[in-house]
């Protein structure tokens, strides 16, 4: 079995904002993202009729699905992390001690009526739990953090690991894919780059 995790393309907001489950509209570069997306799934010979497809139903990802796939189903638990009183709001306006509990205990903090990382993951581990028991191979259009969460989950690799150093290797438009080998998934490619795993 193998899992294609497809972040969805470039938006309409500023650098440095926590946009989390905020429903924003895509770039003007949509189409030619699409484009080289298209290119992507050709490269790796996936097939529609021989997978399942699933989206965040926010509609960066709904709308990307929605144009490469003639059906596919919606999951809320793809969405984003919530970020609450921090959504749409740049990271140098947020006050200074929130921003330290946070970097302090990245997993634990919970966001001001927003989640926290412990509770996204928990989100996420539900949808892998029963996407992982179909016959046919996955392919999932979601987020960067929505992404890193089904990464550690199958790959086994610590969350906040991927929270703190890996994000940002999952850009826009980024095709990542895990295999299964036995019981457990190996990652062939991680935010479009082949995976080497370090020592």
């Amino acid at each position: 079995m193998k899992v294609y995790l497809l972040r969805h393309t470039s938006l309409n907001v500023r650098e440095n904002t926590f946009y989390g489950q905020t429903d924003l509209d895509v770039s003007e570069n949509f189409k030619n993202e699409l484009s080289q997306i298209k290119k992507k799934i050709t490269k790796y010979k996936i097939k529609e009729d021989e997978i399942e497809i699933f989206s965040s139903p926010l509609k960066r990802c709904s709308l990307l699905a929605r144009n490469l796939f003639r059906s596919f189903s919606t999951d809320s638990r793809l969405k984003e992390l919530y970020f609450g009183d921090w959504e749409m709001k740049k990271f140098e306006d947020i006050p200074k001690e929130q921003i330290k509990s946070w970097e302090n205990d990245i997993i634990n903090f919970e966001i001001p009526n927003g989640e926290s990382n412990k509770v996204f993951f928990e989100r996420l581990k539900s949808f892998c739990d029963e996407i992982t028991k179909l016959s046919k191979d996955i392919f999932v259009v979601a987020h960067a953090g929505s992404i890193n969460c089904i990464i550690s989950y199958l790959a086994g690799i610590p969350f906040e690991r991927l929270v703190r150093e890996n994000w940002k290797k999952i850009g826009y438009g980024s095709l990542s894919i895990l295999k299964k080998e036995s019981t457990n998934y190996k990652i062939q490619l991680f935010g479009d780059n082949f995976f080497e795993k370090k020592n």
